[in-house]
């Protein structure tokens, strides 16, 4: 994954992908996704999402870490702008093993009472 379109509301997540087997140092193996994967939803106030990693919970559970925001403008310079907060979410894939990248989730989520991480519906 990779993060771009500087850090205001177009700020999102996209994809390069490359065959198995193919030779990674080769610049043409990979394919950028034509479209971000993962963007602003503004019906759950997330705004900005990117700068991306990924872990998994002890059983196993692909989970996605990133930052964002709650709002549209940044005052300031944006490269400083301190409200961009982490945020985890379960990151399901699909039956040919892809992600499903799914949307920012909203904070009004409920708050787990342990270290296990919601999925994107909450529960």
């Amino acid at each position: 994954t990779y993060s771009g379109a500087a850090t205001g509301i177009d700020y999102a997540m996209g994809v390069l992908t490359a065959d198995l087997g193919s030779d990674l140092l080769d610049p043409a193996s990979w394919t950028k996704s034509p479209t971000p994967v993962f963007v602003s939803d503004p019906a759950a106030g997330q705004y900005g999402p990117g700068h991306n990693s990924f872990t998994e919970l002890p059983d196993g559970t692909p989970v996605l870490v990133y930052h964002a925001r709650t709002y549209t403008e940044i005052v300031g310079d944006p490269l400083r702008d301190p409200n961009r907060h982490a945020r985890a979410q379960v990151l399901p894939f699909d039956d040919h093993g892809n992600p499903v990248w799914g949307t920012p989730v909203p904070d009004t989520r409920p708050v787990p009472t342990s270290t296990d991480v919601l999925g994107p519906a909450g529960v």
